[in-house]
């Protein structure tokens, strides 16, 4: 197999420094092509569009900031390696560094006479090699991917790729025997075009392939299209990847005999049956977390019926959130635009070496935030938008898990305030099967919140329930901080920016500030500085033994 081009890009430093560089490249291989530049930001930000780069080599004296070539690497979708070239002795020749999504960043110490730097860049020339090649299988799968997705479209066969209970994509047959268009699919969970006492043999079904141990190819169900009648069909999964995505094939063949079964309505829609945003986003065995009335149901099968049973008499409080805000909840949820923003917080003192604390927060772009702003009414905006990043949250703890790091959820107050968001995520902390006890709830509280609000009552028992930390955020010092702090015993303290702002010139507040942080400290509470705070600020929360910052963000 003839090997790849391997395209390096090299930023000029010194000169002198360079050409050694360059020819000792050009010794490697053959099939290594160089481009040599001057060290302008522009030049450099035309050059670094070119996806073919296998290496880019930086000169630390070349005055470019890693970092910000790391982003235009990033936000370019290169997987390029960014090599800094250092004449400072380290501890090994060369080294990985992280904190980049998806761009490599390695630092490389050279020296054209060193035999152990040669031989650390004869590694990294064939690591890279190895790396082009590979990203040649990925385009040649993708290849492959194309012509099954023509496939797919051409088959007389119904079929839908799914992930989490959504439809990611269907054909034609598929779309004609469900629904009356695609889009109508995408805010509508596979599961709801299941009668409703079959949805949990579903779910069953999905189960095995995710377990890994596979005992039925296919399922018999009763499915409930959005126009026409119920009707029986046999169903089928493959394991597949779409868009880049791991899912799964849905294949329905429509069967002769037709059975009605008691959960089902004629006449009723399976979205208006059943208001779930997105199903299987938390607990596979429950019904949708989104419910406003969850019922559990019990696996017992007598000919071919599952007996149902009324958890409680007592219901979460229905949701009065308008219809149109569940499907734009369903629509952000499948964009691909909407991400998870972890930023980590630096230590100011030593506080737990086992685990590194993020901040969570959502990376939304401008155009997605506008269309729901635009559609939604204004008083929903901050609720969406805390319900939509406890969604992506649960579904990355379920898919990978949080080992080593403890996530810091902030929560806004009118979230707070409201009753079914409160009722809705300690509902989906029960269903919730995985581990949790690396989230840390924080809450802007008040002695109101804390007293009277019943909502908030369960929910904190259900935090602690489940090992959930809690912590305070928008913290500020008045009458009623010393109560607060005995009710709620909180872990994390975030002081309110301006609050801080607004005493820290007075030298008797400030004076109180520390005092107050010192106390915190020796209570084992853990104190974070607002997030940008200024110079003055940081030296005040430096010098109060503060336990962390927030700077730099990775994800």
């Amino acid at each position: 197999m003839k090997q790849k081009e391997l395209h390096c890009l090299v930023i000029r430093g010194h000169t002198g420094r360079y050409p050694a560089l360059v020819q000792a490249l050009s010794r490697f291989s053959n099939n290594i092509k160089i481009n040599l530049i001057d060290n302008d930001a522009v030049t450099v930000k035309k050059a670094l569009l070119n996806k073919k780069l296998g290496l880019i080599f930086l000169f630390q004296e070349s005055g470019l900031a890693m970092n910000v070539l790391a982003d235009i690497l990033q936000k370019n979708g290169s997987e390029s390696i960014l090599v800094s070239l250092d004449d400072s002795k380290p501890q090994s020749a060369l080294s990985v560094k992280t904190g980049y999504t998806g761009v490599q960043v390695c630092n490389l110490h050279y020296r054209p006479s060193g035999a152990i730097v040669n031989l650390a860049l004869k590694f990294l020339l064939q690591y890279a090699f190895l790396k082009t090649e590979f990203r040649n299988c990925k385009s040649l799968l993708r290849v492959s991917e194309q012509r099954c997705h023509w496939l797919v479209n051409s088959s007389s066969e119904a079929v839908a790729y799914i992930v989490n209970d959504l439809h990611l994509y269907a054909n034609h047959a598929y779309i004609d025997l469900l629904s009356d268009s695609l889009h109508s699919l995408k805010i509508t969970a596979v599961s709801d075009l299941i009668c409703e006492d079959e949805r949990e043999v579903f779910f069953d079904f999905v189960r095995q392939y995710e377990t890994r141990s596979v005992k039925a190819s296919a399922l018999i169900v009763t499915l409930h299209p959005q126009k026409g009648e119920d009707f029986r069909a046999s169903v089928r999964l493959i394991p597949t990847v779409f868009s880049g995505t791991r899912c799964y094939q849905l294949w329905i063949r429509k069967l002769g005999v037709k059975r009605l079964s008691i959960g089902c309505s004629k006449g009723k829609s399976a979205f208006d049956a059943s208001p779930s945003i997105v199903v299987n986003t938390i607990d596979d065995k429950s019904q949708s977390p989104w419910l406003d009335n969850p019922v559990s149901k019990e696996a017992t099968r007598d000919n071919q019926s599952l007996a149902i049973k009324t958890e409680s008499k007592t219901k979460t409080p229905l949701s009065n959130k308008p219809s149109i805000y569940r499907k734009l909840l369903k629509q952000i949820i499948l964009s691909n635009e909407i991400s998870l923003e972890l930023s980590k917080l630096d230590m100011f003192t030593p506080v737990d070496a086992t685990s590194r604390q993020y901040m969570v927060d959502l990376n939304v772009l401008e155009h997605e935030y506008a269309t729901v702003s635009s559609i939604l009414d204004k008083k929903y905006h901050t609720v969406f938008w805390d319900q939509v990043m406890l969604i992506l949250l649960f579904q990355r703890l379920k898919q990978t898990g949080s080992k080593g790091m403890r996530l810091l959820i902030p929560l806004a107050k009118e979230s707070m305030q409201d009753d079914w968001f409160k009722s809705w995520l300690g509902s989906s902390l029960s269903r919730f099967e995985g581990d949790v006890s690396s989230c840390v709830f924080l809450f802007p509280l008040s002695i109101d919140l804390l007293t009277k609000d019943l909502g908030f009552k369960k929910l904190h028992q259900e935090l602690i329930r489940h090992h959930c930390a809690i912590g305070i955020d928008s913290f500020g010092i008045n009458q009623q901080t010393k109560l607060v702090l005995e009710v709620v015993a909180p872990e994390f303290i975030r002081f309110s920016k301006k609050w801080v702002l607004s005493n820290i010139k007075n030298n008797k507040e400030a004076l109180k500030l520390v005092n107050t942080i010192k106390i915190l400290k020796k209570k084992k509470i853990k104190v974070i500085a607002p997030y940008q705070s200024g110079e003055k600020m940081m030296q005040l929360f430096d010098m109060s033994g503060a336990s962390f910052r927030q700077e730099q963000i990775v994800s």
